[in-house]
Parts: C-alpha cells; sequence; structure tokens
C-alpha cells in the first residue's frame, strides 16, 4: 500500500483501518503517561505562564485547523464532491476547544470561567476517549496528516485538561457541570440546525452516529417521529458525563494533597552553642 503523508483518504488504496493498531496502542501508552508526567512536573508554574502557553496553544489550533479544512476541502472539492458542509465545519463537540482556548488565554469572569469549565470536564473527557478511540484512523494510515490532525487534536485537549487541573489554573468545582454547559448548549444552538437541515451528526445529536446505544435509540425515536427527543436526551447526556470528571478530579486531588501534608519535614541537624 503506496501514500503520501499528505494524501487524501480515497486517494489511499486498499486500506482498512488503523485503529487499535501497534503504532496507536503505543501512542495512547505514550499520551496518558506523559500527559500525566508533563502536568506534575509543571504542577508549580506560575499561572501567568499558562496563560502564555495557551495563547500560543489558541493561535496553533485555530491554524492547524484552518488547513485541516482547507486541505480536505481541496480534495472534496476538486474530486467533484463540493464542500462537505454535513462534516466539515467546526461544530463539533470537540470543536469547542477551538473556541475556548482563547476564552480561557484571554477572557474574564464568566467567559474564563466557562472555558476553564468546559477544558477540565467535558473537554477533558472527550480528548481522552478521541486518543483512545481515533475514528480517523478508520479513514487513514497512521502515518498521514489525516490521521496526525485528530490524534494530536485529541490529545492536546486531553493535556490541556490536565494540566490547568493540576496547576490549580481551575479548581474542580461542582460549578464547573454547569459551567460546561453554556458552551456546549450555545455550540448546539448552531449545530441542531444544521443537523435538522442536511442530516448530518455535528455533537452526535441527530442520529447519534458511532455511539453505542445511543445510534439505536436515535433510530428507534426518528421512527416515532421523535428525532427532537433524542436530541435533548444527547444534550443532558453531557450533565453526567461532566459530573464524573469532577468527581475524579476532586478525589485526586484530595489525595494528593493529603500525601502532601503527610509528607515528613526535611530532617536538619541542629549543634547546640
Amino acid at each position: 500500500m503506496n501514500y503520501q503523508f499528505f494524501d487524501y483518504k480515497y486517494r489511499i488504496n486498499g486500506f482498512v483501518s488503523d485503529l487499535f493498531s501497534a503504532p496507536h496502542i503505543i501512542y495512547i501508552a505514550a499520551v496518558f503517561i506523559l500527559s500525566f508526567a508533563a502536568a506534575y512536573a509543571l504542577r508549580s508554574t506560575d499561572h501567568a505562564r499558562i496563560r502564555q502557553w495557551l495563547k500560543i496553544q489558541s493561535v496553533f489550533t485555530v491554524l492547524l485547523e484552518a488547513a485541516k479544512i482547507s486541505w480536505e476541502s481541496y480534495y472534496d472539492i476538486t474530486t467533484g464532491q463540493g464542500f462537505n458542509w454535513g462534516g466539515l465545519l467546526p461544530i463539533y463537540a470537540c470543536s469547542l476547544f477551538i473556541y475556548m482556548l482563547p476564552l480561557a488565554a484571554w477572557g474574564k469572569g464568566k467567559g474564563k470561567a466557562c472555558a476553564g469549565a468546559y477544558l477540565t470536564t467535558v473537554g477533558l473527557l472527550f480528548g481522552g476517549i478521541g486518543v483512545i478511540y481515533c475514528n480517523g484512523l478508520n479513514f487513514y494510515p497512521f502515518w498521514t496528516f489525516g490521521a496526525f490532525y485528530s490524534l494530536y487534536f485529541h490529545a492536546a485537549m486531553f493535556f490541556t485538561g490536565v494540566l490547568l487541573l493540576m496547576t490549580g489554573y481551575v479548581q474542580p468545582e461542582w460549578k464547573n457541570v454547569k459551567l460546561a454547559m453554556v458552551p456546549v448548549l450555545l455550540l448546539a444552538l448552531a449545530a441542531i440546525p444544521v443537523n435538522y437541515a442536511l442530516g448530518s451528526d455535528y455533537m452526535q445529536i441527530y442520529s447519534g452516529e458511532g455511539v453505542p446505544v445511543y445510534e439505536e435509540l436515535a433510530a428507534f425515536l426518528a421512527e416515532k417521529g421523535l428525532r427532537p427527543v433524542y436530541t435533548v436526551i444527547m444534550l443532558l447526556t453531557y450533565v453526567p458525563l461532566a459530573a464524573l470528571v469532577v468527581e475524579v478530579s476532586r478525589r485526586l486531588k484530595a489525595a494528593r494533597s493529603g500525601k502532601e501534608s503527610v509528607r515528613p519535614a526535611p530532617f536538619r541537624l541542629q549543634l547546640r552553642r
């Protein structure tokens, strides 16, 4: 099977999937190990430096997304398929990473709070899931730009969430569940009309494509003329998912704080005069 790094999926003949291939499994392990190790090593980093890193990450992520859309659109248009309105718009749940990074870096007040809440709950969770189940590897070999985009994007989501929690830039508080839902619902306002007009599945709130149980539920409700009910159910699912991440984060923080509080003081030899 011959292909170049920037080859498009329709030009790669004979490819089946690289999901859970040897390179992918190694990548999964590396992302999780290095993310926690790096975040722990940087746990005492000044928040001003974290903001600087978020700004750099914001610019790079926007450029990467623009490059990916341009690259894919070039092949779609030149092969006569036209722009992929039903799959290429940045209105997926993970696309919020693009919009929340600048808010977390430059924003203030509620905007910054909502961004931090999303990045450390839904963003962190979906980033980790995206690293493990990288759907892009069903279309592109591991060593291609298409795969790189998806693998890097979700790894960056996961690491960002872990870093913000580990450094205390965002505290794992229960109010973050509500705050994280604000950007999710705002994005849904854009995704819902597009989905219902084109039959696309942005945010998986139309047909639940590829989501176990939800895909079957969406099909069942659609047959009954109740597709909007599925949309509401899927959006409500974000609440317990965000709450789960908050709970785990709070427990890990408590465990880490407990270990640090019982750490023995350094031994000092004092000589009497």
